[in-house]
């Protein structure tokens, strides 16, 4: 059953990869990341496929007392929705035994401060009560859901610096720093 939920979830990204024609909304998804909580460090790499908004990636963080974990990730970016907001929807799978869902928006804030970037998502499995490992703004944790809220400045076209909180569902809020470097 998961593995087809999987293969509805690709299919349905696909599709919607051919169907969207929305104007590009000037924000990049080639990045290489490195974030950093408290307690652990995680490095991200995700890529966006030629034109056709289909983002992958792939996530490893190193914890304290040797935690380690990685994931992969596939999802596709609906690009100018409203307002120039990006919504992308996204499937993650890691060393976890569930699946866990994502949805994020970003927008440029260039009329407030050029350079000036927001993003807030969620992610989560579809099963109540089915908590699963995790990397989502930065940081990894093991839960059911979370959600995160950031703010980055782009300092020129290549690197960015950004501050995120990211709230587990029954955990404290982590507050997480990161280093962007586009591709």
């Amino acid at each position: 059953m998961k593995h087809t939920l999987n293969v509805l979830t690709l299919t349905a990204l696909a599709a919607a990869a051919s169907a969207q024609t929305a104007p590009a909304s000037g924000l990049s998804y080639n990045q290489l990341t490195l974030s950093r909580t408290a307690r652990q460090n995680t490095l991200t790499v995700q890529g966006e496929l030629g034109q056709s908004n289909l983002v992958i990636g792939a996530a490893t963080t190193v914890g304290y007392n040797d935690y380690n974990y990685s994931q992969i990730s596939v999802g596709y970016v609906f690009k100018g929705v409203t307002q120039g907001i990006d919504a992308t929807v996204g499937v993650l799978q890691g060393s976890g035994e569930y699946t866990v869902y994502t949805a994020t928006l970003r927008r440029q804030l260039n009329e407030v401060y050029q350079g000036l970037e927001i993003a807030v998502g969620y992610a989560g499995t579809l099963s109540s009560g089915n908590e699963s490992d995790f990397s989502i703004g930065g940081t990894t944790g093991y839960a059911e859901s979370a959600s995160f809220a950031e703010i980055s400045y782009n300092v020129n076209k290549t690197f960015s610096v950004a501050a995120g909180l990211v709230k587990y569902q029954d955990s404290d809020r982590e507050t997480v720093l990161s280093v962007r470097a586009g591709f």
